[in-house]
């Protein structure tokens, strides 16, 4: 099979015409013809070399695909299913971690643009015990950046010590900001967001905010009552101390938006109510359907724009220019 693909046949170039065959399936493997697939700032990154890939590079790893061919050791998913694929290709399957579930952080990990080619392209070979079976009602269109911004945020919060009845607080309102809002919200919390714009502010109320601070007055952050969890999903180094003393005793401050400066604490704001900081990438298999059924059961979506492959730079440069709203999805 000849697949037609968009790559950086370089560092940080603009995405060309790229093809190249499969060969044979193995024994777990799939391929999947790509209906839609999310462009996601690590997609960026990847093109950039931030990450350690080969060129020509084929990005896009939040793809939903129709299954067309399974290899022979492959009896979960069948030819005619709609699956997502996200960051993860594979895992050894073996070792500590992902016996106890948490396939995400094998040191063995293997990601769909790191160490093979993506989605953006009309088919895909992967490994099948890294495609999930999406959820009837779930927009095939849509539904790309559940598969890594949903995954993220989600893994995040649930390994923050998320339930119902909490107070959350979401720092940002973007890409992964906006779906932050959302899981939190219809599981049952109050969520604050903290943003810097009247826009975003009314934006994040209908995302389903009960609060909303905004923190153009970098000298003073409150809110109403004490939070249980704050989730940053900025790429910004921020004055963190102000965040920690909002958090309530065994309050969590977890991360998800990267940057790469190194941040001050004071430690006694955290010895002082126990309370925590932790950061968290995508997450395991079974925590990635169980964050799908949650959002097909609640109606979770994100807001995206729609681009065809071949105008695929033109999305990337918004995205570099922060002017999508709020995330990019990139059709055949």
């Amino acid at each position: 099979m000849n697949v037609n693909a968009m790559a950086a046949y370089k560092k940080g170039e603009s995405l060309n015409q790229f093809k190249y065959g499969i060969d044979e399936l193995g024994q777990n493997d799939c391929i999947i013809k790509v209906i839609s697939c999310g462009l996601c700032h690590s997609d960026i990154h990847a093109i950039d070399g931030f990450f350690p890939v080969k060129y020509p590079m084929v990005p896009g790893h939040e793809i939903v695909g129709e299954v067309v061919e399974v290899g022979s050791g492959v009896s979960h998913i069948k030819v005619s299913d709609i699956v997502g694929v996200g960051w993860q290709r594979s895992a050894c399957l073996q070792c500590e971690d992902c016996i106890n579930g948490n396939e995400n952080v094998c040191s063995s990990a293997k990601g769909v643009i790191t160490d093979g080619y993506g989605g953006f392209a009309d088919y895909l070979i992967i490994d099948s015990r890294f495609c999930f079976v999406l959820p009837p009602d779930l927009d095939k269109m849509k539904a790309g950046p559940l598969l890594c911004g949903g995954i993220t945020v989600y893994s995040a919060l649930k390994h923050a010590g998320m339930k119902s009845g909490q107070r959350i607080g979401v720092i940002g309102t973007g890409g992964l900001g906006h779906l932050a809002i959302q899981f939190a919200a219809k599981l049952g919390n109050k969520v604050t967001a903290f943003t810097t714009s009247n826009d975003k502010a009314e934006f994040a109320t209908k995302m389903g905010a009960s609060e909303v601070v905004i923190t153009k007055d970098k000298s003073k952050i409150e809110t109403k009552k004490p939070l249980d969890i704050i989730i940053s999903t900025v790429p910004t180094n921020l004055d963190w101390g102000k965040y920690i003393r909002l958090l309530s005793t065994d309050g969590t401050l977890t991360f998800v938006g990267l940057f790469d400066k190194p941040i001050n604490i004071d430690l006694f704001s955290l010895l002082s109510r126990r309370r925590k900081i932790t950061a968290s990438p995508i997450g395991g298999r079974a925590v990635m359907n169980e964050m799908l059924r949650i959002a097909n059961d609640f109606n979770i979506e994100p807001i995206t724009e729609t681009f065809s492959l071949k105008d695929v730079n033109d999305a990337i440069k918004k995205v570099r220019e922060n002017t999508i709203r709020y995330r990019a999805v990139i059709v055949p």
